[in-house]
């Protein structure tokens, strides 16, 4: 007997700007990932619909989610055999139970539960460092943070953090790199460091990756997300920006090849 693939929708913060696009919530945008990669994979179906709470969407106001969000059903499609219809994924838990229920836990059956560990240690503190050099000044921790990532990725084989396939780890990591180059340009015209050329050449290879380019908000989002908390400089006016997305590579950088090498 034939089985149907689960049919997703994930609701996401809708962006400040205009309310019909995907805001630039970090979990929001590492769900987005995950889920737009099992639909590649031809595992699910998904439809991704930003939510305002000024007007929320019906299918959302049924789940009774109390302003949750990232959160995600499933309405219809069979897991392990079984109806799924219903299914409510409102943590990154359910969504790691989602993906073991396809028969991809971390987006990748074949990983090592040591190597995935290994690279969450290596990403853990970023996003923090980052946020400790935007409101007290404090770059140390960051670059040392960045570094060590460059380090971990010349010693890897493939091109994203744990092969040639992209994983769940990926997805946590690039949202944020991309909030630290975009936030840290308008806050201290900072960027990743020329010379951590396999940094560069891992951010190179996610900015063509579709599950990133599907997901990633524009740069306008990412700063009046920011602008909420943390004031801007007085010449950084969001509002006044485009929709486009940073996405190009320093000329000054030297990209590494692989394992090590350079250009």
């Amino acid at each position: 007997m034939s089985t149907s693939i689960p049919s997703v929708e994930l609701f996401v913060r809708a962006a400040p700007s205009n309310k019909k696009e995907k805001g630039s919530c970090l979990v929001g945008q590492q769900w987005m990932m995950v889920l737009r990669d099992l639909e590649l994979k031809g595992l699910i179906t998904l439809q991704v619909t930003p939510t305002s709470m000024d007007n929320p969407p019906e299918n959302y106001t049924k789940l009774n989610a109390a302003r949750l969000l990232p959160i995600a059903w499933i309405q219809s499609g069979e897991l392990d055999g079984e109806d799924a219809r219903g299914m409510v994924i409102s943590s990154s838990g359910s969504l790691e139970t989602l993906m073991v229920k396809l028969k991809v836990p971390n987006l990748n059956a074949s990983l090592k539960k040591e190597d995935v560990l290994h690279a969450e240690k290596v990403c853990e503190d970023l996003y923090k460092n980052f946020m400790n050099y935007v409101r007290n000044n404090m770059s140390r921790p960051l670059l040392t943070t960045l570094s060590n990532l460059d380090t971990y990725l010349a010693s890897q084989k493939g091109v994203y953090l744990l092969g040639d396939d992209l994983s769940y780890v990926d997805c946590q990591l690039m949202p944020r790199l991309q909030h630290i180059r975009v936030a840290g340009r308008a806050y201290k015209k900072f960027d990743i460091p020329d010379d951590l050329c396999h940094l560069w050449q891992y951010i190179k290879q996610m900015y063509t990756t579709d599950s990133f380019t599907y997901s990633c908000p524009c740069d306008r989002d990412i700063l009046m997300h920011y602008e909420e908390r943390d004031p801007l400089p007085k010449d950084i006016r969001p509002c006044l920006l485009g929709s486009g997305c940073l996405c190009d590579i320093p000329s000054t950088v030297v990209l590494a090849r692989a394992n090590g090498d350079t250009d």
